[in-house]
């Protein structure tokens, strides 16, 4: 399986083995396109595990692997910083807990962030990462029992403004809390608060995001209505909190049930005047089931807790966006999925949201939808999936989603498609244009080579002869089959996605495919630009 996608490449790679002085090398050399450059490559050996490769907004990337186990109950990760051209700039040797897991990568505006948990004892390993200067820093927290509450589950982590971090770390016991820790930018606790409620009530934070002045929560509250009676009924309320920054104090507490409509956030975004932008679904009832769901709402909440009407948008006009006008009831039934994906903002005070039409398990086109600064929707419109080849309905449900890339100024919309047996990474902008294309790259590697064949074993002429007899009778068979049906087809193809490959974006128009071989503990990862 070859990568090279345009011809003057592999044409590139033949000219360069002949001789710097020959007159075609020259001559075809200087007749080939400016973008036809040999693609940056770099191979990492000694790599014992699969490895996670992680973009660092244009900054190039970091590779992450478990190298060995360490010593008193720690392990050992390695940690490599490559440029945008694949050259290594730092490497770091980290002591994780035994047993911990990387639980988010966080990108801030001169550093990135990774937090691992390690679930057995509740600590939680930050470490901290300059891209330019190869500065690194770590904190290790542990969330200690508080009378009978205990640690339960992973916190949810959000960096803050000035490149500080917020952790909230759930506990559970007979009632059910929080704690939230505020660090700073050098990874010192400012302070620690836990938030527990005064009767038998279960309180879940679902999602965090820290403003200038604010830390934003969503919060689920569980409890029974009518205990030991035999109306006892068991009800989840849900809510949005602000609490100060500063001090921990708790501002406010504002209820998502309104005016006979429960709406259930799942996305948090900061704005730069201070609000905080909340969407997700919304019901007519307190019931909270997806067969209940009536549209999209986006609301934003003021630092002091006020709340502007939410803006709802009912599945009928999401609907009209992708052509399906039943789309509310085929949602409600589960035979068609309208999954919210992200919340982004381009100018720091309007926001768009990114929704991905399913229609019985079949990738559609993604919807985008634009509020104004005021909260406002703008206008819906739908982002076509775009391949280079019409692709089957087998092709097709192997398109997924990966992420908005650029989100300050103007985003474009990344994902993976399959055209016969390979896999592309597309790009399309989110702009509502009348005419959308896409750029693609390869998303994987091909095969790296393959080991020397083993010295070839004694055979036994017996067991030789047997087996040219079976291959004559199979021929033999072969050819009655013919004659008696005619050729039958070649058999049919499919891809088929291989876990040891993988992309990540890279520069603006560019990807890194990386491929990892296990029989040789080694790493091949190439920057390929989208064209």
């Amino acid at each position: 399986m070859t990568t090279f996608l345009s011809r003057p490449l592999g044409l590139l790679t033949a000219l360069l083995r002949q001789k710097a002085g020959s007159l075609l090398y020259l001559l075809t050399l200087a007749a080939l396109p400016a973008v036809a450059q040999a693609p940056q490559d770099l191979t990492l050996r000694g790599v014992p595990v699969p490895p996670q490769v992680l973009p660092l907004d244009g900054q190039g990337y970091a590779v992450l692997y478990r190298s060995e186990a360490g010593e008193e109950g720690q392990d050992v990760y390695a940690m490599r910083i490559l440029d945008p051209a694949l050259k290594v700039k730092h490497q770091y040797a980290l002591n994780i807990p035994v047993g911990a897991v990387p639980l988010a990568t966080l990108p801030a505006r001169n550093t990135f962030a990774l937090v691992f948990q390690d679930r057995t004892t509740a600590r939680v390993a930050l470490y901290t990462f300059n891209p330019g200067t190869g500065a690194k820093q770590q904190r290790i927290l542990e969330a200690l029992p508080d009378g009978r509450r205990a640690p339960a589950g992973a916190p949810l982590v959000a960096t803050t403004p000035t490149e500080g971090y917020c952790l909230v770390q759930p506990y559970r016991a007979d009632t059910a809390g929080y704690a939230i820790t505020i660090l700073d930018a050098n990874l010192k606790p400012e302070w620690t608060h836990m938030y527990f409620p005064k009767d038998l009530r279960q309180h879940q934070p679902l999602q965090v995001a820290v403003s200038k002045d604010v830390i934003t929560l969503v919060l689920s509250d569980s409890y029974i209505l009518n205990r030991n009676k035999p109306t006892q009924r068991y009800m989840t309320d849900y809510a949005v909190l602000g609490i100060d920054r500063a001090t921990g104090k708790v501002l406010y507490r504002t209820p998502t049930r309104q005016n006979g409509l429960t709406m259930l956030p799942n996305q948090l975004l900061p704005l730069a005047d201070g609000r905080v932008a909340t969407t997700g679904v919304y019901f007519t009832s307190k019931a909270t089931r997806l067969d209940s769901a009536q549209g999209v709402f986006l609301t934003t909440y003021k630092p002091d807790g006020t709340a502007a009407a939410p803006v709802l948008t009912p599945w009928a006009e999401l609907g009209k966006a992708v052509n399906d006008p039943g789309l509310g009831v085929r949602v409600q039934a589960r035979k068609a999925y309208f999954p919210l994906l992200e919340l982004v903002t381009t100018t720091g005070t309007d926001a768009k949201l990114i929704g991905e039409y399913n229609d019985n398990g079949q990738p559609g086109p993604f919807v985008v939808l634009n509020y104004d600064a005021t909260g406002k929707l703008a206008n819906i419109y739908p982002v076509a999936r775009t391949f280079k080849s019409v692709s089957t309905a087998d092709e097709l449900r192997y398109s997924h989603y990966r992420g908005v890339v650029g989100k300050q100024g103007e985003p474009y919309l990344l994902y993976t498609g399959v055209e016969s047996k390979q896999e592309y990474a597309y790009a399309t902008v989110l702009a509502n244009v009348p005419g959308r294309s896409a750029v693609r790259a390869v998303s994987s590697l091909e095969k790296l080579p393959d080991a020397p064949a083993a010295p070839a074993a004694f055979v036994d002429p017996v067991a030789q002869h047997l087996e040219l007899f079976r291959k004559n009778l199979n021929t033999a068979a072969e050819a009655v089959n013919k004659a008696l049906y005619g050729d039958t087809p070649p058999p049919q193809t499919y891809y088929q996605n291989d876990p040891l490959t993988g992309f990540v974006v890279g520069a603006p128009g560019e990807v890194a495919t990386f491929r990892y071989d296990p029989a040789r503990k080694q790493m091949r990862l190439r920057v390929l630009p989208m064209q």
